[in-house]
């Protein structure tokens, strides 16, 4: 029964991150859009960034100073306390994300796609973006979220960078 659920919320999640992500997603700067998904003690987190917002540019790095901005932020991205915190007991199980620049030649609006996935040993009410913390590039993310307790839609700032709910 259990690996019945969790393939029926993996389905969602790859539905919602393809749909949502891709499809309906407008690149909008200073904006960014957040899914988050639970199952049992297990969490999905997936950002999509503007690079312009993130990088400080959305071209083909020009400067070896570009480079060197693209290296750091890719390195502090490793840690995923600088884009989501939980207030429970959370470990991270991997992170995915890779060089927006890598692969487009062209000079089009470029996205970076951050995911991560954690296991929390203890309930969680509480899921907070810390991104505002370093970059005041991103004003607002529209997060979305599907969890056994609740789930929905809000508007996440700098002001109010949560995301909260019942135990």
């Amino acid at each position: 029964m259990k690996a019945a659920k969790l393939a029926v919320i993996c389905f969602m999640v790859g539905c919602i991150f393809s749909a949502q992500g891709h499809q309906h997603h407008h690149h909008s700067h200073g904006e960014g859009v957040l899914f988050v998904v639970h199952d049992q003690d297990k969490w999905q987190v997936k950002f999509i960034l503007p690079a312009g917002n993130i990088f400080g540019f959305e071209h083909q790095p020009e400067t070896a100073e570009q480079k060197q901005v693209i290296k750091k932020t890719l390195a502090k991205l490793e840690n995923s306390q600088q884009l989501v915190t939980f207030n429970g007991e959370c470990k991270l199980i991997y992170a995915k994300f890779e060089n927006p620049f890598e692969h487009h030649t062209h000079h089009a609006h470029q996205d970076l796609e951050v995911e991560y996935s954690f296991s929390c040993d203890k309930p969680v009410s509480n899921v907070t973006v810390t991104l505002f913390t370093w970059t005041e590039a991103i004003s607002v993310i529209e997060a979305q979220w599907i969890a056994e307790q609740a789930q929905g839609v809000a508007e996440l700032t700098a002001t109010k960078p949560y995301i909260e709910w019942p135990l």
